[in-house]
């Protein structure tokens, strides 16, 4: 009735506040306003028999039932749907949101990483991730390549929130990981790919993207002399 805002958005700190009010046009207690005995009682909580309405009017319409009418909210709930319904149909369309990649920035090779400062240092800041490693891994090598990943994986969720010294623990445990898997002749390779995000409401952003992959020494895939 007012057209005032009924639900605002969330905070940083706090969920979304609903200031709006769900009112009955017809009243499911017997001496509720608008009450009619002949309502079916299963359609008293239906969407067509509710209007949502902010807190002065919701308290204005049940105290002017004469005037307030169910045939007269009916009228005033769908003037408003169809006013909702043109505004809509003026709004810019908006453009489906999708990823773009650049071949110029897909990495044509992945570097050796030797320690694990340096493998945090890359995926820091990494949004999403391409894995990969060699086949025919033994399962002893399988579980440890496993690991790896997925710790990569975890780490780069957590580094930009993490302080200063659990950064290094980080990149002591990588090291740790990369020794284990030198140990048994594998190796970690990594890049960075910047992707580009379009569409949507807040238009083009970019955001990295982490290869990674673990690979046997002799493995074809591995370029001799690149490391």
């Amino acid at each position: 009735m007012c057209r005032h805002t009924l639900v605002f958005e969330s905070t940083s700190n706090d969920s979304e506040s609903v200031v709006g009010e769900e009112c009955h046009i017809v009243s499911g207690a017997k001496s509720g306003p608008r009450s009619d005995s002949s309502f079916p009682r299963d359609k008293i909580d239906d969407v067509s028999n509710l209007i949502l309405l902010c807190r002065v009017h919701h308290k204005q319409i049940d105290d002017q039932v004469e005037t307030y009418t169910p045939d007269l909210l009916r009228i005033i709930k769908s003037n408003h749907e169809k006013w909702v319904e043109d505004k809509l149909k003026d709004a810019p369309k908006i453009p489906k949101v999708r990823v773009v990649r650049d071949k110029a920035q897909i990495p044509e090779k992945l570097n050796v990483i030797h320690t694990g400062k340096e493998m945090f240092g890359i995926l820091t800041g990494c949004l999403a991730s391409y894995m990969d490693y060699s086949d025919n891994l033994s399962d002893e090598e399988l579980d440890l390549v496993g690991s790896f990943l997925q710790n990569a994986k975890d780490w780069s969720e957590l580094a930009q929130d993490m302080e200063p010294i659990q950064k290094i623990n980080a990149s002591r445990d990588l090291d740790a990981e990369l020794s284990a898997l030198r140990e048994m002749d594998l190796f970690a390779f990594a890049a960075v790919e910047i992707q580009k995000m379009v569409g949507g409401i807040s238009g083009d952003s970019e955001f990295p993207v982490l290869h990674l992959t673990v690979s046997k020494a002799n493995d074809p895939n591995v370029v001799s002399g690149e490391s």
